[in-house]
């Protein structure tokens, strides 16, 4: 039979999509931002393992090649079996459709009749055999995207879908984060596309864009003419050189043209789903996938060591070293070249690289950033409400909390000392 192959295709933003990730994004890049021992985008690749023949998964963003070099891609390639390449675009974008587009050849090497979309901010158990398998039920879907029902605050702030559920999910309408609830189903960020006709529809979009500009730009060039000479210099300046630029073009402004033309579908998701709005999100997303890990090496190695003391879901680095005394867990994530003392209580965490707690400190609900120090009795604590902005305690890189001070729900950015408690803050 006819191998029905697919590719997967991972969009990781860039530099300018990071700022609401900040202190953390100062340091570390987004897509590189340790989650329970990988990084953010990791996660999603290696979910691309559920997709039956797969020929290969390309990583498109804005970031330069060098930025990305830390990603083992190698090492991801050997795991799935599969090339995984990063593809840089230039700066300011096509759009995420554009961007499909703009790599189209390289997304289409090997002839995939399918192409998945993921993104690299979504946590997700990623049902991606099951979201093709719901595809190909419906012959005439061009698109099939996983959505949610999520409650009406939460469906403000993504696509709101409107299905049919007796014609196998077809999507009657899409609007982009409206202003009034339209529906509480959203768009999860997770599509499967039939190929190559995807790209023949983002074509046609993007030459009726472009005929809609290059329409506009020449009664500009008229109306210049007739207010001066010096237009037909001006004209010569800015055309030719630099060739044609494409349009930018969204996701949000193809799902509205496939469902024009009723084949765009969609497929329930069921299982948990995330998107990493704020920093303190990545609790959530540790908390999510330190579950399917489960804490099996912690917990042997506990044994070997005769403790720490692990409680519930918990990764520990095999290069961190954690007393025996410590309690660690639930929901603890420890990276390279931890070090934590006696007594330490650490819960609802993420330690990042080469950070030292020492003995009997306290840690709930905060991600304390690569190379700080905490004080003996200290307390860093957040609160549980990882959506707001400040919820949950975040030390940024190289930060000191002096012995017994108490650092509540704040942030501390890099590079700071601090000596006396602080409370719901932002520490410059």
């Amino acid at each position: 039979g006819v191998v029905m192959a697919s590719t997967a295709v991972m969009m990781v933003g860039g530099p300018t999509k990071g700022t609401r990730f900040r202190p953390l994004s100062l340091t570390l890049m987004k897509p590189l931002f340790p989650i329970a021992g990988k990084p953010l985008v990791m996660h999603p690749v290696l979910a691309c393992s559920k997709i039956k023949d797969l020929l290969q998964v390309v990583l498109v963003g804005f970031y330069p090649k060098a930025d990305m070099e830390s990603l083992d891609t190698a090492l991801l390639s050997r795991e799935l079996g599969v090339p995984v390449t990063y593809v840089q675009e230039e700066a300011g974008g096509y759009g995420s459709a554009g961007g499909l587009h703009r790599f189209k050849d390289i997304i289409l090497e090997g002839d995939p009749k399918y192409i998945f979309v993921l993104n690299c901010d979504v946590c997700s158990d990623y049902p991606l055999d099951e979201l093709l398998a719901s595809h190909r039920r419906n012959p005439q879907a061009e698109a099939t995207m996983l959505v949610k029902e999520v409650d009406a605050e939460t469906a403000k702030q993504h696509g709101n879908v409107v299905l049919d559920p007796s014609k196998g999910g077809q999507v009657l309408h899409y609007a982009e984060k409206p202003g009034s609830l339209v529906s509480k189903t959203v768009n999860c960020g997770i599509y499967v596309f039939s190929a190559p006709a995807i790209f023949d529809e983002i074509g046609a979009i993007l030459e009726s864009t472009a005929a809609a500009a290059d329409a506009e730009t020449q009664s500009f060039h008229d109306d210049l003419q007739l207010m001066s000479t010096t237009a037909s210099q001006w004209k010569k300046d800015q055309g030719g050189a630099a060739g044609p630029l494409q349009p930018k073009l969204g996701m949000p402004d193809v799902f509205i043209h496939l469902v024009e033309r009723k084949v765009l579908y969609s497929y329930y998701c069921t299982g948990f789903w995330e998107v990493l709005k704020n920093p303190g999100l990545t609790l959530k997303f540790s908390a999510l996938y330190l579950g399917e890990m489960g804490s099996e090496l912690a917990l042997a190695r506990a044994r070997l060591k005769g403790g720490p003391e692990i409680v519930g879901n918990v990764y520990i680095h095999p290069d961190a070293v954690v007393h025996p005394t410590a309690r660690i867990g639930s929901n603890v994530a420890i990276e390279a070249g931890a070090v934590v003392g006696a007594g330490v209580r650490i819960k609802d965490c993420i330690v990042l690289n080469d950070v030292r707690v020492m003995q009997n400190a306290c840690l709930v609900n905060a991600i304390i950033g690569w190379g700080s120090v905490i004080g003996p009795w200290a307390r860093i604590q957040g609160s549980e409400d990882y959506d707001s902005k400040m919820g949950v305690c975040i030390l940024a890189e190289d930060v000191t909390v002096g012995p017994r001070v108490v650092v509540s729900s704040s942030i501390i950015l890099p590079h700071k000392e601090i000596k006396a408690s602080v409370s719901n803050e932002i520490v410059l």
